[in-house]
């Protein structure tokens, strides 16, 4: 399994990030290899996701189990896809500065082409999927973000 983390901080709220995130239906508006995102069966402390992503001509479908706690933590579980393995998690941490966004993922394909396709792709989109809302928060809120260094 590969297990990746990116961290951030922005001087947004714990609500602004957790809302961003779960926005699921603006994700093809700002993040590039997303394509296609809805969420149903939503219920008060979770919600269904399918996701669609696209990459060097590889186009797969997704879906997870996404449970929440307003506003400081999403867990995301696979549902069915692609993947042997999908466990990811949002966590929303109030700083001084606004907001440490932790974000982990831990994956394995189940198909070794897959793995060797788009594992180094999700591997790496990993700081970049936590740049992409660093950045959608700075359109919606109208406010500059400033990253800090990777660590915690």
């Amino acid at each position: 399994m590969a297990i990746q983390k990116a961290v951030a901080v922005v001087p947004y709220s714990q609500q602004q990030m957790f809302d961003l995130v779960v926005n699921m239906d603006d994700y093809p508006l700002f993040l590039p290899w997303c394509v296609k995102a809805r969420k149903f069966d939503v219920a008060a402390t979770q919600f269904m996701a399918e996701m669609t992503v696209s990459f060097k001509g590889v186009r797969e479908v997704f879906q997870t189990v996404d449970r929440v706690w307003p506003p400081e933590r999403i867990q995301i579980s696979l549902h069915k896809g692609p993947f042997e393995h999908l466990e990811n998690e949002w966590r929303f941490v109030a700083v001084e500065a606004g907001t440490r966004i932790d974000f982990i993922i831990d994956f394995r394909f189940k198909k070794r082409l897959l793995d060797l396709t788009l594992g180094p792709f999700f591997g790496a989109a990993t700081q970049k999927m936590v740049e992409a809302f660093q950045k959608r928060a700075e359109a919606i809120y109208n406010a500059p973000y400033s990253a800090s260094p990777h660590g915690s």
